[in-house]
């Protein structure tokens, strides 16, 4: 159901983009991105910075977008959220001394600290990587291909993403039970 949720908006997005045009579907996905967090609370699940972020980020953009009757906004918040979350990541990681990653999966995969600082440099590369990405076919291609790889494009390389970050975490993972027996 999470998955469905997290991903409700952007799918609103496409739909309403193809029945009518790139306005309707920026009004639907500011809705949908509310509604989300709405469902969220009521479910009692957690609401983490990133849903803050792309809330506020929709709402400000998507806003403009429809004020002006300019899409180049809407294009635009895609490479701000991610800039948003690669600076997240970072000032996590230099403030704390600690990944924000690791704040929000420690408590159920133990890695070693440099496997969390790596995993968390990795995703500050491929997050400015897409935002670079999404500003250049934003620029440079039609809208139908910008909202194709929107929709498919960042959802797909975030998913082979999201792999080999397994991937590296299963290599690097190790027993919490077997490091507290080895303290004692």
């Amino acid at each position: 159901m999470l998955f469905v949720l997290e991903y409700l908006p952007i799918a609103l997005f496409f739909v309403f983009y193809l029945l009518g045009d790139i306005f309707l579907a920026t009004a639907v996905l500011m809705l949908g991105t509310v509604l989300q967090i709405i469902a969220l609370k009521f479910m009692r699940e957690v609401i983490t910075p990133r849903h803050w972020i792309i809330l506020w980020v929709v709402l400000i953009f998507g806003a403009i977008t429809l004020f002006l009757r300019d899409e180049w906004f809407i294009k635009l918040k895609v490479s701000v959220i991610y800039v948003a979350i690669a600076l997240f990541l970072l000032i996590g990681l230099w403030w704390k001394k600690r990944s924000p990653l690791q704040q929000f999966l420690g408590d159920e995969i133990n890695l070693p600290h440099f496997a969390w600082v790596r995993l968390t440099y990795a995703w500050v590369v491929f997050t400015l990587s897409l935002a670079a990405v999404n500003l250049y076919i934003a620029e440079f291609w039609s809208l139908d291909a910008w909202v194709n790889f929107k929709v498919f494009g960042t959802l797909g390389a975030t998913l082979i993403f999201t792999i080999f970050t397994g991937a590296y975490m299963f290599k690097h993972h190790t027993d919490r039970d077997k490091d507290a027996e080895e303290l004692e």
